[in-house]
Parts: C-alpha cells; structure tokens; sequence
C-alpha cells in the first residue's frame, strides 16, 4: 500500500466533510508521511522501504479514519483529548521513532478546520466565532474567535480575550513563533496593555491569546502585527452583551 492508498482508505470514513476539507486533510496526512520517510531515509532506508515503515507508523487507516470520523460535528472538527487518547493507541508505533506525529497531525488538521482551544475566561460575557486568515509570509495567521470576560475575575473590570493559531501555508510546513510574539491588541485610541497572553504549540503550528482592558464606550478592538517586514492593523468589533 502506498501513500495514496493510505489517505484514500483515511478519507473513505469520513462522512460530512467538504471536499476542501478533505483535501486539507489529505494534504495534511500525506506531508506527515513525507516527512516521517525523510527521517527514515537519513537513516539509511532505501525509499519503498521508507514508505512502507512511515505509513506502518501511522496505523491503521481504517481505523484511524473512523477516529477522525467520530470527532466531527456539522460545525467542523473538534479535536478533544479523548480522540488524541485513542489515536495515541492506534498510532503507537510511530513512538518508537519518537518523531511526535500523532500529536502534529491532530494540531496541525484542527487549526486549518476549527480551531476550539478554550477561553481563558472561567465565565465569558459575550463571545463570537470569526474565520479571519491573514497571509504573513509563508505563514497564515487565523483569528478564530473573540470574547469578553472580567480581567481577572475582578468585577466590573472587562477585558477582550482575541485567539489565534498560526500554521504553515503548505501542509506539514515549518511555522515561525515569531507569529505570536509579534501580535498584540490595541484600544481604539492606540493604548496598548502591557503584554499578556497564553499559548502552546509546536512546530507545525501555534497557539496563542492577546488580551486588552476594555472601556465603557469600546465598540471594537485593534489587533496589531509587525515583523517581516510587514505591519498589519485589523479593526475586530465586539460581540454585543447587553448591561457590559
């Protein structure tokens, strides 16, 4: 079986995909591969044999499919740990390479499809799914939701919470974490908090939240990038919450 047959055989269990999102998805699977093989070959495999330990190390494709599968909902992929648990299983031989596949191909597949990561906010006021994708080099920079909540959970005092992932434009690629250091939110007016955010990531994609005080009056905030040589500014209005 080759690599072709290993991503047909993936795609035939799923079910409600569009057929961007199924190639996104084969694009995403077969640079995973790609990339396992290049490892292999650098270890003296000749290339049928690369080809055939890399697809052996994704596991099953039926099986790994049907994981997949069960993950989605008519609103796009959730990727939640109990799918990583289980794909961890099915995917236990990559391990032995400790090449980190498993855990690329879930990150790297849900931040083109539907990013979820969770608010920092233990109580959101107002919130809004968003699918802004920003080119930056080789680079996409995807603002994927806003929300409202209490700065610290001090009452009264509100914040807006602005997340983001960022991944390579060609599947498998490289992405630069200067991304999410160079991004931060701004007041109308310009005024800037000092830096706070969270994230997590990989080198297949990253993760990230900036956040700003907010005024009584703030209808929108001011997302700001600038590094390689290229500076962006993305006006985000507010989602609506009566009584903020």
């Amino acid at each position: 079986m080759d690599r072709r047959d290993y991503t047909d055989r993936v795609l035939s269990s799923l079910r409600r995909v569009t057929e961007k999102e199924r190639e996104a998805i084969r694009s995403e699977l077969d640079g995973h591969i790609e990339d396992h093989m290049e490892a292999l070959r650098e270890l003296g495999y000749d290339e049928e044999l690369a080809e055939e330990r890399a697809i052996a190390a994704m596991g099953e494709p039926d099986e790994v499919g049907r994981e997949l599968n069960r993950q989605y909902t008519g609103w796009g992929w959730v990727l939640v740990s109990r799918a990583a648990v289980v794909l961890t299983v099915v995917l236990c031989a990559q391990a032995l390479l400790a090449l980190g596949i498993l855990g690329m191909v879930i990150d790297s597949i849900s931040a083109r499809i539907y990013p979820n990561e969770p608010s920092a906010y233990t109580a959101v006021a107002a919130t809004e799914r968003l699918d802004i994708r920003i080119p930056v080099g080789n680079d996409i920079l995807r603002v994927y939701r806003i929300s409202i909540g209490q700065a610290d959970d001090t009452p009264g005092v509100w914040e807006a919470e602005v997340q983001l992932c960022a991944y390579d434009r060609i599947p498998g690629g490289i992405v630069s974490r200067r991304l999410m250091e160079q991004t931060w939110l701004e007041m109308p007016g310009g005024r800037r908090d000092p830096p706070k955010g969270s994230g997590r990531g990989n080198w297949r994609v990253e993760y990230g939240s900036c956040y700003v005080r907010l005024s009584p009056e703030d209808t929108y905030v001011v997302l700001r990038f600038e590094a390689f040589d290229e500076q962006i500014r993305l006006e985000l209005p507010l989602p609506e919450q009566e009584g903020l």
